[in-house]
């Protein structure tokens, strides 16, 4: 699972493009994409975003479980966005006594909103799908990037991993102890065996963090981030990085002069 997450999975003609164009130009589209304010200007990027995912060899179903991760976090904010906004009334959602009041302008602004996150989030993951994390965080490297900055991301991404495994131990040494769990979600047993959990994960962690960074430290570590082999650029390289900017550029203008 852990190379499947470092290595690109795929191995088609955007794999190819130079990692540190495909960095430039996917955050240069996001940025200019995230200033739209209409639904005309975004859904044509969000179509680019689904047209591009065939190209890059990637599956929807796995581009759609990671989708998922999203929703509990923005689509909170999706579903509260109609209900928040002043302005004309759409509709009213009676809760008992309670009577909710869902405005055109909030409507609106929850379909933009929903728009922009698809096709950021959409962008992004094509971008690590395609290219991989360890060509990521080497092209990182190479465009000046602080070290450490990357190597918080790079850790960060790592020890998920490391606390995974543990879950994983600690689970099957439950069961080996004909370890039953609490029939509610609300019971003292369940509590108790969550508290349990958390504290024996934590120390577990960190005795693995520390023996990881003896590791590293006997094996050399300088701290320093891997570059990997630089390359020169190619034209098919700049070309992708233009026109992909240059797509953003273009329903940014059309969204002013137009919508």
């Amino acid at each position: 699972m852990e190379n499947a997450a470092f290595y690109a999975s795929t191995d088609s003609i955007l794999n190819r493009i130079d990692p540190r164009i495909k960095i430039l130009s996917v955050f240069g589209f996001v940025a200019i994409i995230s200033s739209l304010t209409t639904i005309q200007g975004l859904a044509p990027a969000l179509l680019l975003m689904l047209a591009v995912i065939p190209v890059a060899g990637i599956g929807f179903l796995s581009i759609a479980r990671r989708l998922l991760w999203v929703l509990p976090f923005a689509g909170v904010m999706v579903v509260l966005f109609p209900f928040m906004v002043p302005g004309e009334a759409a509709l009213t959602l009676s809760l008992g006594p309670l009577a909710l009041e869902a405005t055109r302008e909030g409507l609106h602004h929850a379909a933009v909103l929903s728009l922009r996150i698809l096709t950021a989030v959409l962008a992004i993951n094509i971008l690590v799908l395609s290219t991989g994390f360890r060509n990521l965080t080497a092209a990182l490297v190479q465009l000046k990037v602080p070290v450490v900055l990357i190597q918080i991301v790079e850790f960060t991404v790592r020890y998920i991993f490391v606390l995974t495994d543990e879950l994983q131990r600690m689970r099957v040494a439950r069961k080996a102890r004909g370890f039953e769990a609490g029939r509610s979600l609300f019971s003292l047993h369940t509590y108790r065996t969550l508290g349990l959990l958390i504290g024996v994960l934590f120390v577990r962690s960190w005795e693995r963090g520390e023996r990881i960074h003896q590791a590293m430290l006997a094996r050399c570590y300088s701290g320093k981030g891997e570059t990997g082999k630089e390359q020169s650029l190619k034209t098919a390289d700049l070309c992708w990085g233009f026109t992909v900017v240059a797509v953003a550029v273009s329903l940014h203008l059309a969204e002013r002069m137009v919508f």
